[in-house]
Parts: C-alpha cells; sequence; structure tokens
C-alpha cells in the first residue's frame, strides 16, 4: 500500500503552496539584463553597456545608481560565465572616466571579499573568493589599479595573521646569543670510549624532557609564517590558490623591467610560505 501510494504521489504530487516572488524593481532587471546577459568580453559589447548605464537616473537622490551597478557586476562575475570577469574589469575601466565611483566601489568591494574571507575562512566560500581574486587581477590587466595594489594584496594575503610577537622575538635573540661558534663544539680525545647503550636511551629521554628549541625570526621582519595562526593552520593551502589565481592573471602584464624588484620579493614570500606547510 505504501508503495502504490508513494508511486500515485510521484505521478500526481500534491498542490505545492506558490511563494511569494520578490518584486524586482525595473531598474535592476534591466541592469540584470545588461551586466549578466548581454555584456561581452569584446570592444562593441563594452561600449553598448557602458553607454546603457550612464543613462541611468544617477542624479535621483532616492537611487543610489552606483551602489547598484556594482552589485550587479559583482553578481555577474560569481553566476555568470567564466569569461565574464575580464568584461566586468573592462566595463569599470570604462566607465572610470563618467563614472568613477563605480570603479572605486568595485575594488573596494572585492579586496573587502578576499579580506573577509582570509579572516573568516570556510569552504563553501572557495569559488566565490576565487572569482574575487581573479576580478582583481583582470581589473590591473586592464590598468584599473597599479601594481603596488596587486602586490601589496598578494603580500597581505601570505602575511596575514602571522605577525611576529615581541616575545618570540627578543627569545630568537638571547637565544642567538648561547649558540656555539663554529662547527665543533668541544674537543674530541682519541682514547673516548664508546658509550653503552642504555646511557644513549638515558640521554634521548634527557633530550625529549628538555624544553623546544627556540626558532630565530630576523629582527627586521614584521611577519614570519612559522608562527601558528588559528585562522591559516598547517594544513590549510587555499591562500596559495588565491595568490596564483592573481599572478596567473595578471601575469601578462605583470612581468616587467619596473615590477622586477617587486615580483622577486613577491615569489620569495610565497616559496617561504609553502615551506611551512605540511601538504
Amino acid at each position: 500500500m505504501a508503495m502504490i501510494t508513494s508511486a500515485f504521489l510521484m505521478v500526481n504530487p500534491p498542490a505545492q503552496n506558490s511563494r511569494p516572488r520578490k518584486e524586482v524593481p525595473p531598474l535592476e532587471l534591466y541592469l540584470r539584463d545588461l551586466l549578466l546577459t548581454r555584456l561581452e568580453p569584446n570592444d562593441k559589447s563594452v561600449s553598448f553597456v557602458s553607454k546603457q548605464i550612464q543613462r541611468m537616473p544617477w542624479s535621483d537622490p532616492g537611487i543610489d545608481c552606483g551602489a547598484l551597478v556594482t552589485k550587479y557586476m559583482l553578481k555577474a562575475c560569481r553566476r555568470g560565465r567564466y569569461k565574464a570577469t575580464k568584461a566586468i574589469a573592462a566595463l569599470a575601466v570604462n566607465l572610470k572616466r563618467s563614472k568613477p565611483e563605480v570603479t572605486a566601489r568595485l575594488i573596494d568591494d572585492v579586496l573587502e571579499e578576499i579580506q573577509w574571507f582570509i579572516y573568516h575562512p570556510s569552504f563553501r566560500d572557495h569559488q566565490r573568493t576565487l572569482v574575487c581574486a581573479r576580478l582583481l587581477g583582470e581589473l590591473y590587466c586592464e590598468g584599473a589599479i597599479p601594481s603596488s595594489i596587486l602586490f601589496d594584496e598578494v603580500n597581505h594575503i601570505i602575511n596575514f595573521g602571522h605577525d611576529i610577537p615581541d616575545a618570540l622575538r627578543q627569545a630568537s635573540v638571547n637565544q642567538e646569543l648561547f649558540l656555539p661558534r663554529g662547527n665543533v663544539s668541544k674537543t674530541i680525545h682519541e682514547d673516548e670510549e664508546m658509550e653503552d647503550e642504555e646511557n644513549e636511551e638515558q640521554e634521548n629521554e634527557l633530550e625529549k624532557n628538555q624544553q623546544p628549541v627556540v626558532i630565530p625570526v630576523s629582527l627586521y621582519s614584521k611577519h614570519d609564517p612559522r608562527v601558528p595562526c588559528d585562522i591559516d593552520p598547517p594544513m590549510a593551502a587555499f591562500r596559495i590558490k588565491l595568490v596564483c589565481t592573481i599572478l596567473e592573471t595578471a601575469s601578462k602584464h605583470i612581468v616587467s623591467a619596473s615590477n622586477k624588484t617587486k615580483l622577486e620579493f613577491c615569489l620569495a614570500s610565497l616559496q617561504r610560505y609553502l615551506f611551512t606547510k605540511k601538504m
């Protein structure tokens, strides 16, 4: 009887109460159509969408057009196609002269999104944060942001939460004063007899009971990836994906003579960060 009832309900399901749909204003529907459907990564499409956005009622105090445009630009990157990030970056540069607030809002929102994820890491936000990282690289490729912002963000992703505390810095300085100088710490006599296995086991136990050696840190560095951090444990590797996504997206324009020193420092910091991970 239960199987017959289940089959009947599958063929003829009961009527469900229709949920009230959220009413979206016509202006937002038009923005959604422009940015999520019509926008393509070519000059003709970007120019058309830019002209349509400039015709919006920017002078109306009751409508925050800048916030609406930025909102749907980010939605186009998250829910749209993979190539939408390049088109959105080109659109932001196109609007920079006439509507600079749109580009400024977009850059701030992208940086805040990445910062929020770094401070609140969650697996469900991985794809969303990777989209923001790719959009940041595309904004640099289109000339919306300088290289200093890009490198500062990469270094911030690597170093956030790994600040060197004053106690660790002081302990490393005091430990360096008592480190042995040279390769030989004591004289070895030819007639010295080999110790028994029991004595060796006792020495090993004593070494285990001793306090762990403090790893010396640099006196001139503010951050060290070896400093433990709750929001970035040794098994977490998503920050590496973020940095690689930014550098890979901006690789066509970031490799230049003017950025050589910054790029070398950034890659060295990334390599040092990689060596601290167990994976």
